[in-house]
């Protein structure tokens, strides 16, 4: 297994920077040398930026991950790793969350998402199966000419100017805006200016919007 770590959550890929309109999360070996990256759902995206930044927030009640981490703790066991095991038929990521309770060991099923989210909230390793990130993973990028964060910023100018931007080599632009659109819009800048109760609105509007 590989021990890896959060590099960063958002909407850009980290090989050719291409915006993404669902949320993006990155892994890294700790040497940073092959990222992972997979996509996760807003609310989820919320929950592990809320613990990346540098002065963590929190609602005045408990998220699930929250909930989660304090069940746990009520019934004296601790989260002893994470594990992404596989990439199942072609589709999804599948992880594993190790407990331990007394003299007892349960591994339980999850969403990646879900069981990072948890890790960082529990201080609990995350590992990924070697041939996952053999097959999957991706040299990190050393250098770019244009930074992810200077694309997003001219993508979301172009849009706010009523056009938007090609922001792969040959992709055609797109004239208009669709609602679910700026709800994702607004949710990324919500979440990148630590406005998470404005993100969990934004994430129950995305929902609705997605039907």
């Amino acid at each position: 297994m590989i021990k890896v770590k959060v590099y960063d959550v958002g909407h850009t890929y980290p090989v050719n920077y291409s915006v993404n309109p669902s949320p993006l999360l990155w892994l890294t070996d700790e040497a940073e040398e092959r990222v992972l990256v997979l996509t996760i759902g807003p609310s989820e995206a919320v929950a592990i930026k809320m613990k990346l930044a540098s002065e963590p927030s929190s609602f005045p009640r408990p998220m699930t991950h929250d909930l989660l981490k304090t069940v746990f703790e009520q019934l004296d066991a601790s989260v002893n790793r994470i594990v992404i095991t596989e990439l199942r038929e072609g589709e999804f990521y599948v992880a594993e969350i190790h407990v331990n309770r007394e003299s007892d060991a349960v591994v339980l099923d999850a969403r990646p998402s879900d069981a990072i989210a948890l890790a960082l909230r529990t201080d609990a390793p995350i590992f990924v199966a070697e041939e996952v990130m053999e097959e999957h993973g991706q040299p990190m990028p050393k250098e770019a000419a244009t930074s992810p964060e200077g694309l997003i910023e001219e993508h979301l100018e172009s849009i706010q100017d009523g056009s938007t931007m090609s922001v792969t080599e040959g992709e055609d632009p797109e004239t208009t805006e669709s609602p679910l659109d700026t709800a994702r819009r607004e949710l990324q800048s919500a979440i990148d200016d630590e406005r998470y109760e404005d993100a969990a609105r934004l994430r129950d509007e995305i929902r609705n919007l997605e039907g």
